[in-house]
């Protein structure tokens, strides 16, 4: 009964903690114990003042000496709950990290697809102006210059910039006079990268 004291003593804090949230998971139960020891054997010396019998005395030591044990099997059986409450926590945020590892995998297979459809958009967008550019090199330039004049200015620019200087000047005198300015004038900005 003295050593079982002694132990409960040494568990016990100083002073009481703040909160119990601080203290690590293995001194909790060991403190929860020593504190209902405590409180055990402050009713002990209260029984024994009331009733002077030994069988009063032997009562207590009796339920002393059942307690201890049953206090380590709880202390032990909440350990062991702890312990798994916590494997079973750690096995759920592996479960999340391979889950968030996998969606990450994802997105970047979607980015890398996404960069290559861009990519190719691309460079259909330049196939395709390149042919335009063709098919108004081969028309005469009063009739490409006809068609210039109705599309879109930033069109008929690129159209433009991608044939002959020679050819461009042909299609350009055919156009009416502010047109033509105005087109020469986004043709310059595009070539000398001023917006």
């Amino acid at each position: 009964m003295v050593k079982l004291a002694a132990i409960c003593m040494l568990w016990m804090p100083q002073a009481e903690p703040e909160s119990l949230l601080l203290q690590p998971v293995v001194i909790r139960p060991a403190m929860a114990a020593a504190q209902a020891m405590a409180a055990e054997k402050a009713e002990t010396p209260k029984a024994e003042a009331g009733n002077g019998s030994k069988e009063n005395t032997a009562a207590p030591e009796a339920n002393a000496t059942a307690a201890g044990p049953a206090t380590e099997e709880e202390r032990m059986q909440a350990l062991n709950a702890r312990e798994q409450a916590l494997d079973r926590r750690e096995a759920e945020l592996r479960t999340l990290e391979r889950e968030l590892d996998e969606k990450l995998e994802n997105l970047k297979a979607l980015e890398v697809r996404m960069q290559k459809l861009i990519d190719s958009a691309g460079t259909i967008q330049d196939e395709k102006m390149a042919h335009l550019v063709d098919v108004y090199s081969n028309m005469k330039p009063k009739q490409a210059a006809q068609v210039l004049a109705t599309l879109d200015e930033t069109i008929a620019v690129r159209i433009l910039a991608g044939m002959s200087g020679r050819k461009a000047g042909e299609i350009l005198s055919s156009v009416q006079a502010d047109r033509a300015a105005a087109l020469s004038e986004a043709l310059t900005r595009l070539q000398t990268g001023n917006n």
